[in-house]
């Protein structure tokens, strides 16, 4: 096993535990130790294909009934769709070393903002279609082109103030769908870089399975209290080491 190949092992094993656990922060773990290791375009294609794995563990592998709030998830959808190819887009005019920066600066920032906001007296009025709008097209954009489209869905699903295991199966719904629409928004788009490491998807697969296994027991011990603050740090170390790996070029 190569040291590349090692690294994102590690690091999808860590994501997808915290995907499973949590119903966020696949990406955001992810996405960066991807970008340390191979090109934009193909880091996002395989985050987003080895993502589509978690998803399906989550929804149809846990011998349960998914519980989705449908008035969350269609609203999103409808205004994340337009912002796929647009992500996919600025994938290919955006140097390597930029997309890391910027990735790292993006994740660091949600989640200063996110622990911000915990100490703020909470709102009484549940976001409404504006704020569902808003933040399914910010993930669009994102999930094809650096691939943290996680903190907008956390940031709104959480100020609905829906149980856990509800966010956690409408965040897998939504990404579900996303997943399969961006994979073939970025083959389309993001030519032969895109698929430059799909081979590794299938050395990587039975690391997804065991972080899911991992995550899904995690989720039936863990307090709802420690949910926010696992996704929180995870990702603020992931965006730390996509910044230093874009300095050192």
């Amino acid at each position: 096993m190569s040291a590349g190949l090692a690294i994102a092992a590690l690091g999808l094993l860590v994501a997808a535990t915290v995907q499973a656990a949590t119903g966020f922060g696949f990406a955001l773990v992810a996405g960066p130790v991807l970008y340390a290791v191979m090109e934009p375009a193909a880091a996002v294609a395989l985050v987003l294909i080895l993502g589509q794995v978690v998803n399906v563990l989550v929804l149809f592998g846990e011998r349960r009934r998914p519980q989705v709030d449908w008035s969350a998830v269609r609203p999103a959808l409808a205004a994340a769709i337009p912002g796929l190819p647009i992500g996919a887009l600025i994938v290919r005019i955006v140097s390597a070393t930029a997309m890391r920066i910027a990735v790292g600066a993006i994740v660091c920032a949600i989640v200063l903002a996110r622990f911000l906001a915990r100490n703020r007296p909470r709102r009484q009025r549940r976001p409404g279609r504006g704020a569902a709008l808003a933040a399914g097209f910010s993930v669009g954009v994102l999930t094809t082109s650096t691939t943290t489209s996680g903190p907008p869905l956390a940031i709104w699903l959480t100020a609905r103030e829906m149980e856990p295991h509800v966010i956690r199966d409408v965040v897998s719904v939504i990404f579900f769908a996303l997943d399969i629409v961006g994979i073939a928004v970025l083959l389309a788009v993001g030519g032969p870089d895109s698929t430059d490491k799909l081979g590794w998807a299938v050395a990587l697969l039975p690391v997804a399975v065991v972080g899911h296994v991992l995550g899904r027991q995690l989720f039936l011990r863990l307090p709802a209290r420690h949910y926010e603050p696992l996704v929180l740090g995870s990702a603020f170390v992931a965006g730390l080491l996509s910044i230093a790996t874009g300095i050192a070029g």
